[in-house]
């Protein structure tokens, strides 16, 4: 799941259900579904805040979406929950335009060139810009929609540095308590570091099949008789790890191929695997390193700590600085 950088702690414009908490709202991939249509009618306007109109674009095309999620996931909403969920992001709206509105009397202001440094951030926690692209497409967003709902966002986000950001303080012994209750969240896995030789078969051809297995095990011969393993990888292996002389790098047993992490976690370093298949072909596995699994210690913990409890209090302070903001307000609501 990666963030569509919403760091605005107390919206949830995907949650669309009043059992799920207000946060962070997520970029998830859904895939190509069919959209699911609403069962109950909203205004053009859902509310009005301090005269400026609220309509239902976002919160139609939200709610839209987070049925299909539901759906996908064996939770279909009801008509009573799909109506609980749009008044839900009703709500979330009408904080944000407040907040829009307090930034607009305290000069925050979002120029081109900070909106485009932040879309290349987003657009690099992507493997591709296409992918993001398609993200977009299954959100039913388009660019601009999207750098429309950035700038609003960063615009905001000025609000809660300026106004709630610098009343935040974390305490050592808050600090040490969060780690000393959740020690469990700091335990590290052991790690495997291989390298690997591919020669590649086609599945279910006899013939490619008895050659790969030939050459692989020529291979082998060959590494048991004195040869580097990581120079005939670069010299024979198929994959793209051949010019890494086959390194795949560290990996926990969860994290790789179980093939490969089946055998890592079993041999001794410096072993090489008998020949084995899979569907790409034939391998061999050589282990170069392992890693006991460790704890990590409280001084080197303290930074992520500080971030994680930072966070949960900025939420909060928002949530109760948007409140009063609605006490001050003249807000009308049409749903």
């Amino acid at each position: 799941m990666l963030q569509l950088d919403r760091n605005i702690f107390w919206i949830s414009l995907v949650s669309a259900c009043a059992l799920i908490s207000a946060g962070t709202s997520a970029f998830a991939h859904s895939g190509h579904t069919h959209e699911e249509k609403l069962r109950i009618a909203l205004p053009d306007v859902v509310a009005k805040v301090n005269g400026k109109d609220i309509r239902n674009d976002d919160i139609v095309r939200e709610l839209k979406q987070a049925l299909t999620n539901y759906k996908k996931r064996g939770m279909p909403l009801s008509v009573d929950q799909e109506k609980s969920a749009a008044k839900k992001l009703i709500d979330n709206e009408i904080g944000r335009a407040l907040l829009l509105q307090k930034g607009e009397e305290t000069g925050a202001h979002v120029t081109d060139e900070m909106l485009e440094r932040k879309l290349r951030q987003i657009k690099s926690s992507f493997k591709s810009d296409a992918i993001f692209e398609h993200e977009l497409k299954d959100r039913k967003m388009t660019l601009e929609q999207y750098k429309k709902e950035l700038k609003i966002d960063l615009q905001m986000q000025q609000v809660i540095d300026r106004e709630i950001e610098p009343g935040i303080k974390i305490s050592a012994d808050e600090i040490k308590a969060y780690y000393e209750k959740n020690k469990n969240k700091f335990n590290m896995d052991p790690k495997a570091r291989a390298s690997v030789i591919l020669i590649k078969a086609k599945r279910g051809n006899a013939k490619s099949e008895k050659a790969a297995k030939k050459k692989i095990e020529s291979i082998l011969a060959q590494i048991k008789g004195g040869a580097n393993f990581a120079e005939l990888a670069t010299k024979f292996s198929q994959d793209s790890l051949k010019s890494k002389g086959g390194d795949l790098g560290y990996f926990t047993k969860n994290q790789m191929f179980g093939a490969f992490s089946s055998r890592a976690f079993d041999m001794k370093v410096g072993e090489v695997s008998e020949a084995f298949k899979t569907g790409h072909g034939f391998h061999l596995l050589k282990l170069t390193d392992l890693k006991a699994g460790e704890t990590i210690p409280l001084d080197k913990a303290k930074e992520r700590i500080d971030k994680i409890l930072r966070a949960t209090k900025v939420g909060s302070a928002t949530r109760s600085y948007v409140e009063t903001l609605k006490e001050k307000a003249d807000i009308k609501t049409y749903f």
